[in-house]
This record gives C-alpha cells, sequence and structure tokens, in this order.
C-alpha cells in the first residue's frame, strides 16, 4: 500500500454510482419512482 492514506477520486465515484445505482433499483424493483419511493423506503428498513 503506498504512503499516502487518501482514498483515490475514482474509487469515491465508483462508490457513489453503486451506492445511488442500487438505491434506485430497489425502487424500482417494488414498483415505485423515485419520487414517491423515497416516503416507502422506510418501511422495507
Amino acid at each position: 500500500m503506498t504512503e499516502s492514506e487518501s482514498i483515490p477520486f475514482w474509487w469515491v465515484v465508483l462508490f457513489l454510482l453503486l451506492a445511488l445505482g442500487s438505491g434506485a433499483a430497489a425502487v424500482f424493483s417494488v414498483g415505485g419512482s423515485l419520487v414517491s419511493g423515497t416516503v416507502a423506503l422506510p418501511l422495507l428498513f
């Protein structure tokens, strides 16, 4: 591992894309939209 402890920018972008993509996939899988699905998401967890 390198001596620098900073996280590469591309790793942050990749993580955000995966997190947002999985969130959108979860909303679409339950048959909702991204706007109305945000109200139903706390009920799933």
